[in-house]
């Protein structure tokens, strides 16, 4: 009798073990041993340490590094080899081959991120790959590792066909945007969680220039769902803090959620020198010396609105001519304006929103050189040397100090126009266009009203190196590209001169800065860097579930502020 219950014990309690997801989250990655092969040595020096529930970026890793391989080592309970298995894979890069003890399972999984960032597909794992009460071990072959904007929907599950309970922990923030001040005594996640066996939750919290903060272990088990921790005794620096819950009882659970503290008290070396004024000064005097040569089309396809629509044109530094699209209300009078700035590779593609427009406020759709419609005599691409490495070792030739000429003048185009009131011009930007943003405004002191901005670049280089450190590798890229002319260090004090925070501190206007705590192509670090160097009156705003993608749609918090501060 007593063997009977201890073989339905077993029973039960394999159900409940194999129902969850028996493959961790932490594996290792290679780079170098990319071939299937018993060669594979999977503790040499070669592999890393991957989360494959964190983005790649965030990492440290990136498709520019070519083929690699993802391995880890799971086990399967004894005595229940019987049951039938599936693999549920959706990763953000292209997979060649999966293969479970050196049989092939699936092969040609494309990136779907862009598509369907939540799609997956699910294979049926046959018996004879599995070992019960062994280590089993799955190799995924892959290449193109996607950029993602710092969110990752990665998912990779070996779980049974069966339809028990699954177990799950989650992060929860008791403040909306997450933002804490230093000094605060309860600083406290809430890590809610449910386990089908008793088992153990580490947190991990690092900050974002990859310090590890704190690691501490809990046990948990059926009976209960929560988990309060207060860490307010381990978080002093003001930052942004990455909190990563993993909970290992039945199976694999990970989540990860992002805090900031007193953001608003960073500071960052500022590099406002003569040198640097003298620098820029030097660049103004040279557009000086070039006639503008404004030009305006009207363009039927652009005026189906309430504005009519017109392609631009005015002559820029080495007398280049840019290009944007402007759009005109049909109502009498001067009317405020806003001058959107590109993104990096984007020369507004989609002009929907600004034909579809039903605001009484002119815009200005600006390409920059290299983008879009002003790409056609300027176009170093966005791969290597791209925009950001073109003759990146030259003062004088570097693609942002004409960049951020093109802007000024497309603000002179704008003070121009009779149908303009040049006392309520705005700016606004987000990536690429938060950093010219923050140039244009700092540049053309007065002539900007309001501005507004979402995590920028270039700024806080120095910094960034040292969050998103796949920049090194992107820096040292395009310097071998053009032979090495000049030692990394030395690119870097060029850097300097065109990094947008130090144009922080010649702002005037009011600014408006929106963040994504899980931004890590421009990490919110970067974007205060740069807030905490503007005097003028100055408001933030965090979204704590954003990446770089902004998926809360930070736009239409700049537009009320616009009506706000440019009166339409």
């Amino acid at each position: 009798m007593k063997r009977i219950i201890v073989i339905w014990t077993l029973i039960i309690f394999g159900m409940y073990v194999s129902a969850q997801n028996l493959l961790p989250t932490v594996w290792q990655i290679s780079f170098a041993d990319t071939t299937k092969s018993s060669k594979v040595q999977f503790e040499s020096h070669d592999w890393q340490r991957v989360n494959m529930y964190l983005s790649w970026e965030r990492q440290g890793f990136s498709g520019m590094f070519g083929k690699c391989c993802f391995t880890t080592s799971f086990q399967i309970p004894l005595g229940y080899n019987r049951e039938k298995y599936s693999l549920k894979l959706g990763l953000h890069c292209d997979v060649s081959e999966v293969y479970i003890n050196n049989i092939l399972v699936c092969r040609n999984l494309p990136n779907n991120f862009w598509r369907d960032k939540h799609s997956s597909s699910t294979f049926a794992i046959p018996n004879s790959c599995l070992r019960a009460g062994k280590d089993n071990r799955i190799e995924i072959f892959a290449s193109g590792l996607s950029y993602t904007g710092g969110k990752s929907y990665n998912t990779c599950s070996l779980t049974p066909n069966n339809n028990a309970k699954q177990e799950s922990v989650k992060i929860d923030i008791p403040k909306k945007d997450h933002l804490f001040n230093i000094g605060e005594k309860d600083i406290v996640l809430r890590i809610k969680y449910a386990s089908l066996t008793t088992g153990l939750l580490t947190l991990c919290i690092n900050n974002d220039f990859h310090d590890t903060i704190l690691t501490k272990t809990y046990t948990v088990n059926p009976k209960d769902n929560l988990l309060k921790i207060n860490v307010s005794r381990e978080l002093t620096k003001c930052g942004f803090y990455e909190c990563t819950a993993t909970m290992h009882s039945a199976g694999y659970s990970c989540c990860t959620q992002w805090l900031a503290l007193s953001p608003e008290k960073i500071t960052c070396k500022t590099d406002t020198t003569i040198a640097h004024t003298e620098y820029w000064r030097d660049a103004l005097n040279e557009l000086k010396s070039i006639a503008p040569n404004f030009k305006i089309h009207k363009v039927d396809s652009l005026s189906t609105g309430i504005r009519d629509g017109y392609v631009v044109e005015m002559q820029s530094m080495g007398n280049l001519t840019i290009r944007g699209y402007y759009f005109v209300p049909r109502t009498a009078g001067k009317h405020a304006v806003v001058m959107q700035v590109p993104g990096y590779g984007y020369g507004f593609q989609n002009l929907a929103s600004f034909i579809n427009s039903t605001e009484n406020v002119a815009e200005l759709a600006l390409c920059v050189r290299g983008h879009g419609i002003s790409a056609d005599v300027f176009n170093p691409g966005f791969g290597i040397p791209g925009i950001w490495g073109y003759k990146l070792n030259s003062k004088t030739d570097n693609a942002y100090r004409s960049i951020y000429m093109d802007c000024v003048r497309a603000v002179e185009f704008l003070t121009s126009r009779q149908e303009i009131d040049s006392t309520r011009i705005g700016v606004m930007g987000g990536s690429q266009g938060g950093g010219l943003t923050l140039a244009t405004a700092g540049l053309c002191g007065n002539k900007i009203a309001a501005c507004a901005y979402f995590d920028p670049f270039p700024c806080d280089q120095r910094d960034v190196l040292k969050i998103r450190t796949i920049c090194n590798f992107e820096l040292k890229s395009y310097l071998r590209y053009y032979n090495n002319p000049c030692s990394f260090e030395e690119a870097l004090a060029i850097q300097d001169l065109i990094d947008s925070k130090d144009m922080a501190a010649r702002i005037k206007c009011p600014v408006f800065f929106a963040t994504g705590l899980f931004d890590d192509d421009c990490p919110p670090h970067i974007g205060f860097s740069a807030y905490n160097n503007i005097h003028a009156q100055k408001q933030f705003k965090i979204y704590p579930n954003d990446s770089h993608l902004g998926e809360s749609n930070h736009e239409k918090e700049f537009w009320e502020f616009f009506k706000h501060q440019l009166n339409f």
